[in-house]
C-alpha cells in the first residue's frame, strides 16, 4: 500500500431495513459517501495463494483518512464488486488513519 496516495475510489453504504412486496423484511443499502482509499487484497480465489487461504474468500483492506462514520454492518463498493465490512479500526490510535477490512459479498 502506498500510504498517502489514496488512489482507489470506494463507495460506502449503510444498511436500511425495508419490507418487500410480500411483506417480508429485507435489507437494502443506502449510499452514504465515497472516499479515496488505498486498497490491498489480502486473499483471493485467483492465483497460487488461493490454496493457502483457509477462509476461501476474497478479502480486501482499505486505508483512508480517519472518520468515525463507517460501521461493521456497512457495505463498500470497489472495483465493480460489493464488499461486506468486517472490521473497522483506528490504525495508530491517533485518529489519523482508518483501516477497514471487508469480504466480497456473496462469498
Amino acid at each position: 500500500m502506498s500510504r498517502g496516495r489514496y488512489t482507489h475510489r470506494v463507495v460506502f453504504s449503510s444498511p436500511t431495513p425495508t419490507t418487500d412486496g410480500a411483506g417480508q423484511k429485507a435489507l437494502t443499502y443506502t449510499t452514504e459517501f465515497a472516499m479515496r482509499c488505498d486498497a490491498l487484497i489480502l486473499s483471493s480465489r485467483k492465483g497460487q495463494e488461493y490454496e493457502q487461504v483457509q477462509s476461501g474468500s476474497d478479502v480486501v483492506q482499505f486505508r483512508m483518512p480517519y472518520n468515525d462514520k463507517i460501521k461493521v454492518d456497512w457495505r463498500a463498493t470497489w472495483n465493480g464488486s460489493d464488499w461486506d465490512v468486517r472490521t473497522v479500526r483506528d490504525l495508530d490510535g491517533r485518529r489519523r488513519i482508518l483501516e477497514v477490512t471487508a469480504e466480497r459479498f456473496g462469498q
